[in-house]
Protein backbone atom coordinates (compact mmCIF):
# COMPACT_ATOMS: atom_id res chain seq x y z
CA UNK A 1 0.00 0.00 0.00
CA UNK A 2 2.62 2.60 -1.27
CA UNK A 3 2.26 6.35 -0.38
CA UNK A 4 2.76 8.46 -3.33
CA UNK A 5 2.75 12.46 -3.76
CA UNK A 6 1.90 13.40 -6.68
CA UNK A 7 1.81 17.66 -7.64
CA UNK A 8 0.65 18.85 -11.35
CA UNK A 9 0.12 22.43 -12.53
CA UNK A 10 -0.59 23.91 -15.72
CA UNK A 11 1.38 27.74 -15.25
CA UNK A 12 3.87 28.00 -18.30
CA UNK A 13 1.13 25.95 -20.61
CA UNK A 14 -0.16 27.54 -23.40
CA UNK A 15 -4.24 28.37 -22.77
CA UNK A 16 -4.95 25.45 -25.21
CA UNK A 17 -2.49 23.13 -23.52
CA UNK A 18 -3.50 23.90 -20.21
CA UNK A 19 -6.81 23.18 -20.23
CA UNK A 20 -6.02 20.15 -21.70
CA UNK A 21 -3.63 18.86 -19.58
CA UNK A 22 -6.31 20.53 -16.44
CA UNK A 23 -9.00 18.15 -17.43
CA UNK A 24 -6.43 15.45 -17.61
CA UNK A 25 -5.20 16.18 -13.99
CA UNK A 26 -8.73 16.58 -12.48
CA UNK A 27 -9.80 12.99 -14.01
CA UNK A 28 -6.98 11.43 -13.20
CA UNK A 29 -6.83 12.49 -9.69
CA UNK A 30 -10.28 11.79 -9.21
CA UNK A 31 -12.93 10.45 -11.55
CA UNK A 32 -13.86 11.08 -14.99
CA UNK A 33 -15.21 14.60 -15.01
CA UNK A 34 -16.40 17.07 -17.54
CA UNK A 35 -14.07 20.67 -16.57
CA UNK A 36 -15.72 24.34 -17.58
CA UNK A 37 -13.45 26.89 -17.03
CA UNK A 38 -15.39 30.34 -16.06
CA UNK A 39 -12.79 32.75 -17.18
CA UNK A 40 -9.53 33.16 -18.98
CA UNK A 41 -6.39 33.04 -17.96
CA UNK A 42 -7.18 30.17 -16.46
CA UNK A 43 -5.44 28.57 -13.55
CA UNK A 44 -5.21 25.29 -11.86
CA UNK A 45 -2.89 22.88 -9.82
CA UNK A 46 -3.62 19.87 -7.77
CA UNK A 47 -1.16 17.87 -4.87
CA UNK A 48 -2.30 14.47 -4.35
CA UNK A 49 -1.20 11.72 -1.56
CA UNK A 50 -1.93 8.79 -3.10
CA UNK A 51 -2.68 6.09 -0.15
CA UNK A 52 -3.47 2.69 -1.52
CA UNK A 53 -6.69 2.70 -3.17
CA UNK A 54 -7.46 6.69 -0.62
CA UNK A 55 -5.97 9.59 -1.39
CA UNK A 56 -5.98 13.24 0.03
CA UNK A 57 -5.57 16.07 -2.31
CA UNK A 58 -5.15 19.46 -2.27
CA UNK A 59 -6.96 21.82 -5.39
CA UNK A 60 -5.90 25.45 -6.15
CA UNK A 61 -8.00 27.00 -9.18
CA UNK A 62 -9.68 29.83 -10.89
CA UNK A 63 -13.49 29.65 -11.30
CA UNK A 64 -14.79 27.15 -12.98
CA UNK A 65 -17.56 23.95 -12.73
CA UNK A 66 -17.13 20.33 -12.99
CA UNK A 67 -19.37 17.78 -13.82
CA UNK A 68 -20.15 14.48 -13.45
CA UNK A 69 -22.50 12.87 -15.86
CA UNK A 70 -24.13 9.80 -16.14
CA UNK A 71 -22.13 9.19 -19.52
CA UNK A 72 -19.00 9.30 -17.09
CA UNK A 73 -20.33 7.34 -14.33
CA UNK A 74 -21.74 4.38 -17.38
CA UNK A 75 -17.94 4.35 -18.04
CA UNK A 76 -16.30 4.12 -15.22
CA UNK A 77 -15.41 1.16 -12.51
CA UNK A 78 -15.72 1.46 -8.76
CA UNK A 79 -17.47 4.07 -6.42
CA UNK A 80 -16.35 6.39 -4.13
CA UNK A 81 -17.57 9.12 -1.57
CA UNK A 82 -15.75 12.41 -1.79
CA UNK A 83 -15.34 14.81 1.13
CA UNK A 84 -14.39 18.34 0.24
CA UNK A 85 -13.23 20.70 2.53
CA UNK A 86 -13.02 24.43 1.85
CA UNK A 87 -9.63 26.16 2.62
CA UNK A 88 -10.26 29.61 0.76
CA UNK A 89 -12.38 30.74 -1.63
CA UNK A 90 -16.84 29.42 -2.17
CA UNK A 91 -17.44 26.26 -3.84
CA UNK A 92 -21.48 24.45 -4.63
CA UNK A 93 -22.04 21.05 -4.24
CA UNK A 94 -25.05 20.00 -6.01
CA UNK A 95 -25.92 16.08 -5.92
CA UNK A 96 -29.38 14.44 -5.42
CA UNK A 97 -31.75 17.33 -5.47
CA UNK A 98 -29.76 19.43 -2.91
CA UNK A 99 -27.21 22.10 -2.86
CA UNK A 100 -24.57 23.11 -0.37
CA UNK A 101 -22.43 26.06 0.12
CA UNK A 102 -18.59 25.05 0.99
CA UNK A 103 -16.86 28.15 2.55
CA UNK A 104 -13.31 28.18 4.51
CA UNK A 105 -13.93 25.44 7.47
CA UNK A 106 -16.68 24.09 5.93
CA UNK A 107 -17.56 20.36 4.65
CA UNK A 108 -19.80 18.99 1.85
CA UNK A 109 -20.08 15.47 0.62
CA UNK A 110 -21.18 13.57 -2.74
CA UNK A 111 -20.56 10.56 -4.39
CA UNK A 112 -19.20 9.29 -7.77
CA UNK A 113 -22.15 6.58 -8.32
CA UNK A 114 -24.51 9.36 -9.09
CA UNK A 115 -24.46 12.93 -11.00
CA UNK A 116 -23.01 15.88 -9.33
CA UNK A 117 -21.90 19.38 -10.09
CA UNK A 118 -19.34 21.14 -8.78
CA UNK A 119 -19.19 24.90 -8.95
CA UNK A 120 -17.08 27.86 -8.04
CA UNK A 121 -17.43 31.37 -8.96
CA UNK A 122 -13.88 32.50 -7.76
CA UNK A 123 -10.20 31.52 -7.23
CA UNK A 124 -10.38 28.61 -4.50
CA UNK A 125 -8.59 26.27 -2.75
CA UNK A 126 -9.90 22.73 -1.30
CA UNK A 127 -8.54 19.51 0.41
CA UNK A 128 -10.64 16.79 -0.81
CA UNK A 129 -10.80 13.18 0.47
CA UNK A 130 -11.68 10.10 -1.50
CA UNK A 131 -12.24 6.83 -0.09
CA UNK A 132 -13.92 3.55 -1.63
CA UNK A 133 -17.66 3.35 -0.65
CA UNK A 134 -17.64 0.24 1.14
CA UNK A 135 -14.83 1.90 3.64
CA UNK A 136 -17.27 4.01 4.14
CA UNK A 137 -20.24 1.72 4.29
CA UNK A 138 -18.67 -0.55 6.70
CA UNK A 139 -18.57 1.44 9.25
CA UNK A 140 -21.97 4.12 8.60
CA UNK A 141 -24.01 2.49 6.54
CA UNK A 142 -24.97 4.50 3.18
CA UNK A 143 -25.09 8.11 3.35
CA UNK A 144 -26.87 8.91 0.25
CA UNK A 145 -28.98 11.14 2.17
CA UNK A 146 -25.99 13.37 3.95
CA UNK A 147 -24.76 14.04 0.13
CA UNK A 148 -24.77 17.83 -0.76
CA UNK A 149 -25.19 18.45 2.73
CA UNK A 150 -23.39 20.89 4.81
CA UNK A 151 -21.24 20.34 7.42
CA UNK A 152 -20.05 23.01 8.98
CA UNK A 153 -17.91 23.94 12.23
CA UNK A 154 -21.15 23.20 14.61
CA UNK A 155 -20.93 20.00 14.20
CA UNK A 156 -18.28 18.53 17.10
CA UNK A 157 -16.10 16.63 14.73
CA UNK A 158 -15.85 19.08 12.33
CA UNK A 159 -12.75 20.31 13.38
CA UNK A 160 -10.84 17.18 14.41
CA UNK A 161 -11.50 15.73 10.91
CA UNK A 162 -9.97 19.11 9.32
CA UNK A 163 -7.12 18.89 11.20
CA UNK A 164 -6.34 15.47 10.56
CA UNK A 165 -6.99 15.80 7.16
CA UNK A 166 -4.70 18.87 6.39
CA UNK A 167 -1.90 17.43 8.33
CA UNK A 168 -2.54 14.39 6.21
CA UNK A 169 -2.24 16.39 3.30
CA UNK A 170 1.17 17.56 4.62
CA UNK A 171 2.70 14.20 4.94
CA UNK A 172 5.86 13.52 2.38
CA UNK A 173 7.49 10.87 4.68
CA UNK A 174 7.24 7.28 3.62
CA UNK A 175 6.29 5.13 5.78
CA UNK A 176 5.38 1.33 6.43
CA UNK A 177 2.68 -0.10 4.24
CA UNK A 178 0.93 -1.22 8.04
CA UNK A 179 1.28 2.44 9.19
CA UNK A 180 -0.35 3.61 5.20
CA UNK A 181 -3.44 0.70 6.36
CA UNK A 182 -3.81 2.40 9.79
CA UNK A 183 -3.69 5.71 8.85
CA UNK A 184 -6.63 5.18 6.34
CA UNK A 185 -8.75 3.29 8.41
CA UNK A 186 -8.23 6.09 11.05
CA UNK A 187 -9.37 8.30 8.79
CA UNK A 188 -12.18 6.61 7.65
CA UNK A 189 -13.33 6.31 11.04
CA UNK A 190 -12.97 9.70 11.26
CA UNK A 191 -15.17 10.68 8.61
CA UNK A 192 -18.05 8.38 9.44
CA UNK A 193 -18.18 9.43 13.61
CA UNK A 194 -18.41 13.37 11.77
CA UNK A 195 -21.36 12.30 9.77
CA UNK A 196 -23.12 10.36 12.46
CA UNK A 197 -22.97 13.61 14.84
CA UNK A 198 -24.32 15.26 11.29
CA UNK A 199 -26.99 12.75 11.05
CA UNK A 200 -28.17 13.24 14.41
CA UNK A 201 -28.19 16.42 14.86
CA UNK A 202 -29.98 16.81 11.50
CA UNK A 203 -33.64 16.17 12.93
CA UNK A 204 -34.45 14.15 9.55
CA UNK A 205 -37.42 11.48 10.25
CA UNK A 206 -34.56 8.37 9.45
CA UNK A 207 -31.93 9.86 12.15
CA UNK A 208 -33.30 6.68 14.68
CA UNK A 209 -33.05 4.06 12.10
CA UNK A 210 -29.92 5.99 10.94
CA UNK A 211 -28.64 5.63 15.02
CA UNK A 212 -29.74 2.11 15.23
CA UNK A 213 -28.31 1.29 12.56
CA UNK A 214 -24.91 2.34 13.33
CA UNK A 215 -24.87 1.23 16.88
CA UNK A 216 -25.54 -2.22 15.50
CA UNK A 217 -23.09 -2.05 13.10
CA UNK A 218 -20.31 -0.91 16.30
CA UNK A 219 -21.62 -3.94 17.92
CA UNK A 220 -20.61 -5.83 15.36
CA UNK A 221 -17.01 -4.18 15.28
CA UNK A 222 -16.64 -4.51 18.83
CA UNK A 223 -18.06 -8.60 18.95
CA UNK A 224 -16.43 -10.25 16.11
CA UNK A 225 -14.55 -12.41 17.54
CA UNK A 226 -17.43 -13.74 19.29
CA UNK A 227 -18.51 -17.01 17.82
CA UNK A 228 -21.96 -16.69 18.92
CA UNK A 229 -22.74 -13.11 16.93
CA UNK A 230 -25.60 -13.39 15.15
CA UNK A 231 -28.78 -12.45 13.75
CA UNK A 232 -30.68 -13.77 16.54
CA UNK A 233 -28.12 -12.52 18.90
CA UNK A 234 -28.18 -8.97 17.78
CA UNK A 235 -31.23 -8.73 18.18
CA UNK A 236 -32.06 -9.82 21.59
CA UNK A 237 -28.99 -7.32 22.57
CA UNK A 238 -30.84 -4.20 20.92
CA UNK A 239 -34.52 -5.85 21.58
CA UNK A 240 -35.74 -5.81 18.07
CA UNK A 241 -37.01 -8.66 15.90
CA UNK A 242 -35.34 -10.14 13.63
CA UNK A 243 -37.35 -8.32 10.47
CA UNK A 244 -36.50 -5.45 11.61
CA UNK A 245 -32.77 -6.38 11.83
CA UNK A 246 -32.79 -7.25 8.13
CA UNK A 247 -34.12 -4.44 7.01
CA UNK A 248 -31.84 -1.55 8.25
CA UNK A 249 -29.45 -4.14 6.71
CA UNK A 250 -31.35 -3.99 3.30
CA UNK A 251 -29.91 -1.24 1.61
CA UNK A 252 -25.97 -3.20 2.24
CA UNK A 253 -27.23 -5.75 -0.40
CA UNK A 254 -25.97 -8.35 2.41
CA UNK A 255 -27.99 -10.24 4.94
CA UNK A 256 -26.66 -9.77 8.79
CA UNK A 257 -24.82 -12.75 8.67
CA UNK A 258 -23.30 -12.19 5.20
CA UNK A 259 -22.28 -8.74 7.09
CA UNK A 260 -20.78 -10.20 9.69
CA UNK A 261 -18.77 -12.85 7.84
CA UNK A 262 -17.23 -10.41 5.78
CA UNK A 263 -16.07 -7.98 8.75
CA UNK A 264 -14.83 -11.38 9.80
CA UNK A 265 -12.59 -12.07 6.31
CA UNK A 266 -11.62 -7.96 6.14
CA UNK A 267 -10.27 -8.15 10.22
CA UNK A 268 -8.72 -11.49 9.11
CA UNK A 269 -6.82 -9.85 6.38
CA UNK A 270 -5.83 -7.11 7.81
CA UNK A 271 -4.63 -9.21 10.34
CA UNK A 272 -2.94 -11.35 8.03
CA UNK A 273 -1.28 -8.30 6.40
CA UNK A 274 0.22 -7.15 9.71
CA UNK A 275 3.50 -7.67 10.18
CA UNK A 276 3.08 -6.79 13.99
CA UNK A 277 1.17 -9.76 14.06
CA UNK A 278 2.97 -12.31 12.65
CA UNK A 279 3.37 -14.02 15.92
CA UNK A 280 0.09 -15.47 15.84
CA UNK A 281 -0.45 -18.44 14.22
CA UNK A 282 -3.58 -19.23 11.66
CA UNK A 283 -5.51 -20.64 14.38
CA UNK A 284 -5.22 -17.80 16.50
CA UNK A 285 -5.87 -15.07 13.60
CA UNK A 286 -9.25 -17.54 13.13
CA UNK A 287 -10.56 -17.50 16.53
CA UNK A 288 -9.31 -13.65 16.82
CA UNK A 289 -11.26 -13.33 13.94
CA UNK A 290 -14.76 -14.95 15.78
CA UNK A 291 -14.50 -17.86 13.76
CA UNK A 292 -14.47 -21.40 15.80
CA UNK A 293 -12.97 -24.05 12.77
CA UNK A 294 -9.98 -23.35 11.48
CA UNK A 295 -10.60 -25.67 8.79
CA UNK A 296 -13.94 -23.41 8.08
CA UNK A 297 -11.98 -20.16 8.15
CA UNK A 298 -9.50 -21.75 5.47
CA UNK A 299 -12.35 -22.10 3.46
CA UNK A 300 -14.41 -19.12 3.44
CA UNK A 301 -11.10 -17.19 3.44
CA UNK A 302 -9.86 -19.21 -0.01
CA UNK A 303 -13.30 -18.68 -1.39
CA UNK A 304 -13.10 -14.60 -1.08
CA UNK A 305 -9.85 -14.15 -1.99
CA UNK A 306 -8.52 -17.02 -3.83
CA UNK A 307 -6.08 -18.08 -1.81
CA UNK A 308 -5.67 -19.94 1.55
CA UNK A 309 -4.74 -17.64 4.77
CA UNK A 310 -0.97 -19.08 4.83
CA UNK A 311 -0.43 -18.37 1.28
CA UNK A 312 -1.66 -14.68 2.15
CA UNK A 313 0.69 -13.94 4.39
CA UNK A 314 3.62 -15.38 3.19
CA UNK A 315 3.23 -13.87 -0.30
CA UNK A 316 3.30 -10.66 1.69
CA UNK A 317 6.63 -11.60 3.64
CA UNK A 318 7.63 -12.32 0.51
CA UNK A 319 7.49 -9.16 -1.08
CA UNK A 320 9.08 -7.45 1.90
CA UNK A 321 12.07 -9.66 1.75
CA UNK A 322 12.62 -8.98 -2.14
CA UNK A 323 15.37 -6.26 -2.29
CA UNK A 324 14.60 -2.97 -3.41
Amino acid sequence: MPLVLQSYDIAGLSPRAGLEFWHDIVCRSFVPLECAPQQSGFRGAVTRLALDSFSVSTVRSSAQSVSRTRRLIGSSEGTHYLLSLGVSGRGQVLQDGREAVVLPGNFALYHSSRPYTLRFDRDFEQIIFMLPSEALNARFGHAEHLTATLIDTSNPLAALTRHFLTGLMATTRSMPDMLVSKLTAQAAELVATMLIATGTRSGAPTSHRMAMGLQIRNAIETRLRDPDLGRRALAEQFRISTRYLDDLFADEGLGVAEYVMKRRLEWARGALSDPSRDRYQIGEIARMSGFVSQAHFSRVFSAAYGCAPRAYRNSRQERLALPE
